[in-house]
């Protein structure tokens, strides 16, 4: 069985590179297509298809896949033209073909797409050639975009319904994509997969807290990320024990709003933004924290919550999307109302003051809990089975 596993960028993101690792074997496969830099995967069972950069490149390289489509499969280069509007329809052909071309001719049975957004572009492989198409449901796409897209919605309403298999990263994902007309009995809920024997080379073996103590969160800035709302925690925290210190990682621009919130709340001692060169420099970070804050509007399941819980950091999460699937709260972690700043600050609060039995006992319970439902043989043989009720549909 031949496997696409398409996010468009390659490497992908950190979850979707273990899902791709995971996967490929004797019995799977694994195609990958995009553009980005090329992998030294050690699995020759992953095979790459890179896209090259610069527009003479890419010209030369739509010229090279149109003719081997010619020589070796002309029966498919045939459909694609008089199927022209697939091509068409966006800004450029020779982007469009740039993508497409490097597919036919290397045509996998299942092509399982990582974005939604990504799938009118490419359902026409099951319309015009029979390739089976899966779809995970993860995130932004699902959560809020095609709710502030009507044409989004509009797709997704038509195509939803036809998908062969999609995989949702939590229930409460599923459930969301079931108002565009998700067949939950074609829907598995199969968590991310984690690079478990990584993360064990970042666990915290000391589980004494730091003075001032170090509250991490990360990821992009963005307003569902709900950074506004743990800011205004810390501000309220800050009266109570100034002994704090708040580090947000993230990869993007910080937007203006969040830089005057800090500055017009005189937190600027207190809440550091940094920007790392790696993920294993992000690692090192847990490993050197006292407690993660997931201070979202909204989430599928967040995979640094996850990593964390992995490490042996304690969590303090909202309750948004799927993030109740995994937090039971008290016991491995912690939970607090969306939006809810004041309840977060108690939160924190409570975490700052737990002793170190107490702390002990919840990273043992979150340990426990990850390896259980994320460990990589489990992930594996869920992804398995995905991919053969695919094809048998």
């Amino acid at each position: 069985m031949i496997v696409a596993i398409y996010s468009g960028m390659i490497p992908a993101p950190n979850f979707i590179e273990n899902l791709i690792k995971l996967t490929g074997d004797e019995k799977i496969n694994i195609y990958l297509f995009g553009s980005g830099s090329s992998v030294n995967y050690e699995n020759s069972n992953i095979k790459i298809f890179c896209t090259p950069h610069g527009r003479l490149n890419i010209i030369c390289f739509v010229f090279f896949q149109l003719f081997r489509l010619f020589v070796t499969h002309p029966k498919k280069l045939y459909k694609l033209v008089k199927n022209y509007k697939v091509f068409s329809k966006s800004g450029s052909i020779i982007i469009s073909l740039s993508k497409i071309l490097p597919v036919l001719n290397h045509t996998p049975d299942i092509f399982h797409i990582q974005w939604a957004k990504s799938l009118p572009f490419w359902f026409f492989l099951k319309e015009i050639y029979g390739v089976k198409i899966a779809l995970s449901l993860r995130g932004s796409h699902i959560n809020y975009s095609a709710f502030a897209n009507d044409s989004l919605a509009r797709n997704y309403n038509i195509l939803f319904p036809k998908v062969d298999r999609m995989h949702a990263v939590s229930k409460k994902i599923s459930q969301k994509a079931e108002k565009f007309g998700a067949n939950t009995n074609k829907t598995d809920i199969i968590y991310s997969s984690l690079d478990l024997s990584l993360l064990k080379t970042y666990k915290k073996n000391n589980h004494k807290t730091h003075r001032p103590f170090r509250f991490l969160s990360v990821g992009r800035f963005h307003w569902v990320k709900g950074y506004q709302y743990s800011i205004s925690a810390f501000a309220n925290l800050k009266k109570i024990n100034n002994d704090i210190h708040y580090l947000i990682i993230t990869k993007n621009h910080i937007s203006e709003e969040i830089l005057y919130q800090i500055d017009d709340l005189s937190l600027e001692n207190n809440v550091e933004i940094v920007h790392p060169d790696s993920q294993e420099e992000i690692y090192k970070i847990m490993n050197e924290s006292d407690c993660f804050i997931l201070p979202s509007v909204q989430e599928g399941i967040s995979n640094v919550v996850l990593e964390s819980m992995a490490v042996g950091l304690p969590v303090v999460s909202s309750d948004c999307g799927g993030m109740k699937e995994i937090i039971n709260n008290g016991v491995n972690g912690f939970y607090f109302p969306a939006r809810n700043s004041i309840a977060l600050e108690k939160l924190l609060l409570r975490v700052m003051n737990l002793g170190v039995k107490e702390r002990e006992k919840i990273i043992l319970e979150a340990k426990k809990y990850i390896n259980k439902n994320f460990h990589p043989n489990l992930i594996r043989s869920q992804f398995h089975d995905f991919y053969k009720k695919t094809m048998e549909i």
